[in-house]
């Protein structure tokens, strides 16, 4: 087992790996996206103590997407359960195959689903911003009904307040 400590170095790790990078929506600060995603997963019973490489790879989720970090830094520095679930919730370059990642969520781990979930919800509460009208967010909304779909299971509660966010936003 990697010690408590390797989730502070993850918590450095990530601010220094996107320190240069803005939400889209909202302008602040990028590592506010994973940090909030550590509090939803949080608010769902899940911790740094139980469930470290989980919250690790909750913090990682886009990294290899949205920097330059190859997922291999992340297996040597991180360990290979981090680096398997960042695998998983890395988007594929091509542009078509995002639909088919969505659904092929049905066959992650559960972990995957459950940082999958989490990050949704924040996205989806973060769609304040002027690039989002109502049409895109809708749109999103509906991306966010495979999602629940395909990941349900991992979780029933957090599934349940995946779908509550989505339904508001879808009566808008």
């Amino acid at each position: 087992m990697i010690p408590f400590s390797n989730f502070w170095n993850a918590i450095n790790y990530a601010f220094l790996k996107y320190k240069k990078l803005k939400r889209k929506s909202s302008n602040l600060p990028y590592v506010v996206h994973p940090i909030r995603i550590l509090a939803i997963l949080r608010a769902y019973e899940y911790n740094e103590f139980e469930n470290e490489d989980l919250m690790i790879a909750a913090l990682f989720h886009d990294i290899v997407e949205d920097t330059d970090t190859p997922l291999k830094e992340i297996r040597r520095k991180f360990g290979t359960k981090v680096a398997n679930l960042v695998e998983e919730l890395t988007k594929p370059e091509d542009k078509n195959k995002k639909d088919q990642w969505l659904e092929s969520f049905k066959d992650a781990s559960r972990e995957a689903k459950i940082i999958k979930m989490a990050d949704r919800i924040d996205n989806l509460l973060d769609m304040d911003g002027t690039r989002w009208n109502l049409q895109r967010k809708k749109e999103y909304a509906q991306l966010g009904l495979i999602i629940f779909n395909a990941c349900k299971d991992a979780n029933p509660p957090l599934a349940n307040k995946l779908k509550m966010v989505i339904n508001q936003i879808l009566s808008l």
